[in-house]
C-alpha cells in the first residue's frame, strides 16, 4: 500500500481519538498532548507543515490549561475571553491552523514564540514513568511562531532535529544534570572542602550541558531560537537579503523554504559556515539557486560583525515538560537576550488578553509598588542582613517584614495590593498560602522568588503532567514569575536579587562593588535597565558559579518598569 495512504488512514484515526477526548468532561491532558504529537509526526512525514504547527501547539501545556480553566459558564465577557484562550473546544481550536494564526496575530509583533517538543513516543502513553529516571534523548521538533501583524508574510515554521548521536555508554545530559543536583543537595556531606569541590564539578557539568545543547542537540537549527532585532532597519534587512535574491532571479520558492532562509540571515553572525551549509540543504531549491542564496548570505555575514551586540526582542520559550529541567537560557546564543518560559501558546494568549490594556510595544508596564519578605523562618540571618542593607542603600522605599512568617491572609493581601513581591527565603512562598486560596486570587503582581527550586516543575511520575508553584501564580493572573530551577547557595541568590533590582527599579543604581568585596558587575553594566528580562541577564553575571547562574529563570510575559 502507498505509504502516504497509510499515513492518512492513521491520521484520520488519530483525529477521531482527539475528537472524542475533547468531548470528555475531564479530558486526560497527557494523552491529549501525546496524541497531538503523534498527529504532528505523521503530518511532518506527509509534508503538511501547517498541520504540524497546529498539532504541536496543542501538544503543550495541557495540565496548566486544565488548572487555569475558569468556571463552566463565565459570568462576564472578559472571563469568557480568557476561557476561550484555553478551551479544547474554542473557536481557535476548531479553526485549527487558521485559529493558531489568529491567536498569533492578536499578540504583539515584538514577541517570538519558540516551541521545543520531544517527538512522539508510544511508551509515553502506555507506560507509567518513574519519578527518578531521567528521560530518554529523542528527536525534537522546533517550532517558531511569530506574533503580530507587522511581518505579514511570516508563517509558523517547524523543523525536526535528529536524535543526537552519543557514544556507547555515555551519559545523557539528563543523567549528568541529575547527578549534579544530587551531589549538591547531599545534606549528609559536612566537609566544606568536599562540598566546594562538588559544587565546582556541578558548575562545570552545567556549563558543558549548556554547550552540548547547541553542539550536539540543536546544532545548526540554533538559528530558530533568536528573537528579532529591535532596530527595525536591521530586522528588515534580514528579509531583504533573501527577498532580493528571489526577485532578481525570478525564483519560485515554497513558503517553508523562504522561512528557513530568513532564519539563516536572522542568526547569521551566530552560525559557522558549516552550519549555514547544513541549513541550506533543507531548502527545496536547485543547486544553482542554493549557490545564489549562499553567496548573498555570506556577503551579508562578512559585513555583519556589528550585529553580534545588537539588541533583540524577547523570546517566549515553550518547552516540553521533560526538557524543562535544562538551562536553555544559558546556551551561548541566548545568554545576552531576554528570554522567558511559558507553558503553551494558549497560556501566552491568555496572559496577553488579561493584561493587554497595560501592554505597549510588547512590554507590560508596571509601577514600582512593592513589598518584601526577608528570612521568614529565621534560618537565613546573613541573607536577611545583606538584603536589608541593599534595600536601604538603594533607597527602595517598600514596606516589608523580616524574620517573621506571614499568615495566609497576609500573604494573599500582599499579592493583591502590590505589583512586586520580593521573597527571600526557602522555597517559593506557597508554604504560607494554600494552593486553593491562591487559585481564588486575581493578581497583577510579579512574585520574585529567590528561594531554592522556586520555579521548578516537578515530575510526579505515572502519566500525569508536571507540577509547579508557578502554575498557581500564573493562574491567579501574575504576568511573570521570577525564580530558581534548582537549589542554589544563599549568597548567589542574594547577589542575583540585588543586581537585578539595582538596575531595574527607578532611581540611580548604586555601585555594588563599593558595597561588598565580591566583584559583581563591570562598570558598563550599571546603567538602568527597565526591561525585567534584560535585567535577569545582568543578574546572572553576579553569581560565583555557573551552577547558580543557570538556575535563575522567568516564567510569563515581558515586563517593563515605569518611572
Amino acid at each position: 500500500m502507498d505509504p502516504d495512504a497509510v499515513c492518512r488512514t492513521v491520521l484520520n484515526e488519530i483525529e477521531e481519538c482527539l475528537s472524542q477526548i475533547k468531548q470528555m468532561p475531564l479530558p486526560p491532558f497527557p494523552v491529549y498532548e501525546n496524541t497531538n504529537k503523534a498527529a504532528a509526526y505523521i503530518s511532518y512525514r506527509l509534508k503538511e507543515y501547517d498541520s504540524v504547527a497546529y498539532y504541536l501547539s496543542e501538544a503543550h501545556g495541557g495540565g496548566i490549561r486544565s488548572k487555569l480553566s475558569l468556571i463552566m459558564n463565565p459570568d462576564t465577557a472578559s472571563k469568557k475571553e480568557l476561557n476561550d484562550c484555553l478551551s479544547l473546544n474554542s473557536e481557535y481550536v476548531t479553526k485549527r491552523y487558521n485559529g493558531l494564526v489568529e491567536r498569533l496575530k492578536e499578540m504583539p509583533s515584538e514577541w517570538t514564540i519558540i516551541q521545543i517538543t520531544k517527538n512522539y513516543n508510544p511508551k509515553d502513553v502506555v507506560t507509567p514513568r518513574p519519578t527518578d529516571k531521567p528521560t530518554d534523548v529523542s528527536e525534537l521538533f522546533i517550532s517558531r511562531y511569530q506574533c503580530g501583524q507587522k511581518h505579514k508574510n511570516i508563517k509558523p515554521l517547524t523543523v525536526k532535529v535528529d536524535k543526537p548521536k552519543t557514544s556507547l555508554g555515555q551519559k545523557t545530559i539528563f543523567e549528568v544534570l541529575k547527578k549534579s543536583l544530587e551531589d549538591t543537595n547531599d545534606r549528609q556531606n559536612k566537609d566544606p572542602s568536599a562540598i566546594r569541590n562538588l559544587r565546582d564539578s556541578a558548575s562545570q557539568s552545567i556549563k558543558n550541558i549548556s554547550q552540548e545543547i547547541h553542539t550536539s542537540w540543536i546544532k545548526h537549527w540554533i538559528c530558530m531560537l533568536l528573537g528579532n532585532y529591535i532596530d527595525e532597519k536591521l530586522s528588515a534587512e534580514v528579509y531583504s537579503v533573501i527577498d532580493n535574491v528571489i526577485e532578481e532571479e525570478n525564483m519560485t520558492i515554497s513558503d517553508r523554504g523562504r522561512m528557513i532562509l530568513y532564519q539563516i540571515t536572522n542568526a547569521v553572525v551566530q552560525l559557522t559556515n558549516d552550519e549555514i551549509n547544513n541549513i541550506l540543504k533543507e531548502v527545496d531549491c536547485s543547486t544553482e539557486e542554493i549557490n545564489k542564496f549562499e553567496s548573498a548570505i555570506n556577503k551579508y555575514k562578512s559585513n555583519g560583525s556589528h550585529l553580534m551586540l545588537k539588541k533583540r526582542h524577547s523570546v517566549l520559550l515553550i518547552l516540553d515538560e521533560h526538557l524543562e529541567c535544562l538551562p536553555w537560557e544559558t546556551i551561548p546564543c541566548l545568554r545576552r537576550h531576554p528570554v522567558s518560559r511559558v507553558s503553551s501558546v494558549h497560556i501566552v494568549h491568555r496572559l496577553y488578553h488579561k493584561h493587554k490594556d497595560s501592554i505597549q510595544n510588547g512590554l507590560m508596564k508596571i509601577k514600582n509598588q512593592g513589598y518584601y519578605i526577608l528570612n521568614p523562618d529565621k534560618s537565613l540571618s546573613n541573607a536577611e542582613k545583606r538584603m536589608e542593607s541593599f534595600l536601604k542603600e538603594r533607597n527602595v522605599n517598600w514596606d516589608g517584614i523580616q524574620s517573621q512568617e506571614p499568615t495566609s491572609e497576609q500573604f494573599s493581601s500582599l499579592l493583591k495590593k502590590n505589583n512586586i513581591l520580593l521573597y527571600c527565603g526557602h522555597g517559593n512562598g506557597t508554604q504560607y498560602l494554600h494552593s486553593l486560596d491562591l487559585d481564588k486570587l486575581d493578581l497583577q503582581c510579579i512574585p520574585m522568588l529567590f528561594g531554592c527550586s522556586s520555579a521548578k516543575h516537578t515530575d510526579k511520575g505515572g502519566r500525569s503532567n508536571f507540577v509547579g508553584a508557578s502554575y498557581g501564580y500564573l493562574k491567579a493572573g501574575c504576568p511573570c514569575v521570577i525564580g530558581m530551577l534548582w537549589n542554589v547557595t544563599s549568597l548567589d541568590a542574594d547577589n542575583s536579587a540585588r543586581a537585578m533590582l539595582n538596575v531595574w527599579l527607578p532611581g540611580n543604581p548604586i555601585n555594588l562593588q563599593e558595597k561588598w568585596p565580591k566583584k559583581f558587575l563591570d562598570q558598563q553594566d550599571y546603567p538602568m535597565e527597565r526591561e525585567l528580562l534584560r535585567s535577569l541577564a545582568i543578574a546572572r553575571k553576579t553569581t560565583r558559579s555557573f551552577f547558580n547562574y543557570a538556575a535563575l529563570v522567568a516564567r510569563g510575559i515581558p515586563v517593563i518598569m515605569t518611572d
